[in-house]
């Protein structure tokens, strides 16, 4: 993470990405960007490559998929603009921490900017995949909030909890 610029935005709609790449424009004139970019299946998959595609080439982006149920396939994004069809991606392992291991050295060696973008879903691992060494919920907490997931703040619903999956022997707790 040395001597790089590396952004990390949740931009996920038009409106967000178009801000972002004028923002990036103007941050750091002259230089060129390296994307690696998630997004949730709901949004506007084609508008938002579309605003990528006009501030790098096809093949200084990387695709990833969220560890998340609203996440967008791979095959999704790439259906919705066949010009990222030239993109980076793994079939077989989608995370963000594998392309982040792509990304940097790349960008590092041609002296590009970072950007990690999209969901923000994403934004747990990649800042984890940056070696960003934060704290982190409690065992328990992250067994409630995230249903056993690796990174429990990306699961903000479809939870349902019975009271003894919180406290097995609710009259211990409680007096009656």
């Amino acid at each position: 993470v040395k001597d790089m610029s590396i952004v990390l935005d949740v931009a996920h709609n038009p409106p967000a990405m178009e801000y972002l790449v004028r923002k990036l424009k103007v941050t750091f004139p002259g230089r060129s960007f390296r994307f690696i970019v998630g997004m949730s299946a709901d949004k506007d998959l084609h508008s938002c490559a579309e605003m990528l595609l006009g501030a790098t080439s096809a093949d200084a982006i990387h695709l990833v998929q969220a560890a998340h149920p609203r996440a967008a396939k791979l095959e999704a994004m790439l259906e919705a603009e066949p010009r990222l069809r030239e993109s980076f991606r793994d079939e077989s392992d989608r995370s963000i921490t594998q392309q982040i291991s792509l990304a940097m050295p790349l960008a590092k060696k041609r002296d590009e900017v970072l950007v990690v973008c999209g969901s923000v879903f994403l934004m747990a691992e990649a800042r984890e995949a940056l070696g960003f060494n934060e704290p982190r919920d409690s065992s328990v907490i992250s067994e409630v909030a995230g249903a056993h997931l690796r990174h429990g703040q990306e699961v903000y619903g479809n939870t349902t909890l019975e009271s003894s999956d919180i406290c097995p022997n609710p009259s211990d707790v409680i007096p009656s």
